[in-house]
């Protein structure tokens, strides 16, 4: 058995403070072996805790990259081409003809409306009805004018049939009493008043003929009459003279209808075009049939191809403008009165392009693009471009490099936002 040493007591100590003492300095020496224990304790918890963060596994984090993996990406070569230098100009839609329909018959109320703005008419078809109530009654009235004018033409019939019996008669008596002369068996008187009886009865039969020529005029005017009011009554029904649009607010039921006031507006086959304002130094750029794209800023559905079809040869006084007609195929997403953009076709050259979804925007304000190179391995580039090639279909189009690229080179298309400088992709398929 091991004796700890014994402890010293001062001669002059109290026996009874001193053994206090012993008893206090245990105490106190048990309670800093705790503190010192639970201080070694927690250190020890905090450095494993530390120790298990930077030992995690790589699947504990999701964000780390999988080692030996690729990426997929599409790729296109950049190519030579056409590029057309292109001229934008502003204007406003409006039709290229616009009819005004106006009834071939006033007089009469309207009293019924067929059509609505906006509506696609054929043409011949209704579009406003006309009263044509007093134009019955006077077909009417003039249909039983022809029964009469044609009686009286079987009347006048008559009296020539009796007046050229009896023409014959006084001619028959005439001979008679011209050979009864020659006999002496009557007067020269006699005779006379034979010759005159013929001649009266000639008379009477012109007379006659003219009656009946008179009476079967009167019915082809009845007649005429009957025609004439039938094609009035044709024209209460105000038909389209040509297909199209209806394009402004019809006439109203009850009003009544003239030759001179329009009753409906149509824009023909539906066809609009853009009136742009081009400033007169860029006049000699444009020319007749030069294509044309027409697109709006606040509706990307809106999209035409069409071409230039009149150049204008007022310039504004003011504006110092020349209004370029571009005329474009019949669209319903397009009304008269939009503002829309053009860009016109004022030449071309020869430059390289690729597509415009291999362009990335860096934060400088600069366009990159990867090219792959050798064993695929990406190489950041920094371009310059030039002119947005059109694309009449709307899809994504080409863009022409100015600099920084060389024809032939492959760039990253789709898949570009994901990889770095240095990488390797896997092609999987050319854009």
């Amino acid at each position: 058995m091991t004796h700890l040493p014994e402890m010293e007591i001062a001669p002059d100590a109290d026996p009874m403070e001193t053994t206090h003492g012993v008893q206090i300095g245990r105490w106190a020496r048990s309670r800093n072996l705790w503190v010192g224990l639970g201080l070694g304790f927690a250190i020890a918890l905090i450095g494993t805790r530390l120790v298990g963060t930077d030992s995690a596994s790589p699947e504990a984090s999701p964000a780390a990259p999988a080692q030996g993996t690729t990426q997929a990406v599409t790729v296109a070569a950049v190519t030579v081409g056409p590029i057309a230098e292109t001229l934008t100009v502003t204007g406003s839609v409006q039709p290229a003809d616009l009819l005004t329909v106006t009834p071939q018959i006033g007089g009469l109320q309207i009293r019924q409306v067929l059509v609505a703005v906006g509506d696609q008419v054929g043409a011949g078809q209704p579009l406003v009805i006309l009263d044509d109530s007093d134009l019955v009654t006077q077909i009417q009235q003039a249909e039983a004018q022809i029964d009469v004018a044609r009686a009286q033409v079987q009347q006048q019939r008559a009296s020539l049939a009796q007046a050229e019996a009896s023409r014959t008669e006084a001619n028959t008596n005439l001979q008679r009493y011209q050979s009864l002369q020659a006999q002496g068996a009557i007067s020269a008187e006699e005779l006379d008043s034979r010759a005159t009886q013929a001649v009266t009865a000639q008379e009477s039969v012109r007379v006659a003929q003219a009656s009946v020529v008179s009476a079967e005029a009167t019915v082809r005017s009845r007649e005429a009459d009957v025609t004439r009011l039938r094609t009035q009554l044709d024209y209460t029904v105000v038909r389209a003279p040509t297909a199209g649009v209806v394009a402004e607010p019809p006439a109203t039921v009850g009003d009544v209808s003239s030759t001179g006031s329009a009753v409906v507006s149509l824009i023909r086959d539906n066809q609009l075009e853009l009136a742009a304002e081009v400033p007169q130094a860029q006049l000699d750029r444009v020319a007749v049939g030069a294509p044309a794209i027409v697109t709006s800023s606040t509706d990307l559905q809106v999209r035409a191809t069409g071409a230039v079809q009149e150049i204008r040869p007022l310039v504004d006084a003011t504006t110092r403008t020349a209004q370029v007609i571009i005329r474009f195929p019949a669209s319903n997403r397009l009304r008269s009165g939009m503002f829309l953009t053009a860009e016109i076709q004022v030449g071309s050259r020869t430059g390289l392009t690729v597509p415009a979804a291999a362009l990335l925007p860096q934060a400088d304000g600069s366009l990159r693009v990867f090219v792959v190179g050798s064993e695929n391995q990406t190489i950041a580039r920094t371009v310059e471009t030039g002119t947005r090639l059109s694309s009449p279909d709307g899809e994504a189009a080409p863009v022409e490099i100015r600099s920084g690229l060389q024809a032939g080179e492959r760039v990253v298309v789709a898949g570009a936002g994901y990889i770095q400088e240095g990488d390797r992709v896997n092609i999987a398929e050319d854009f």
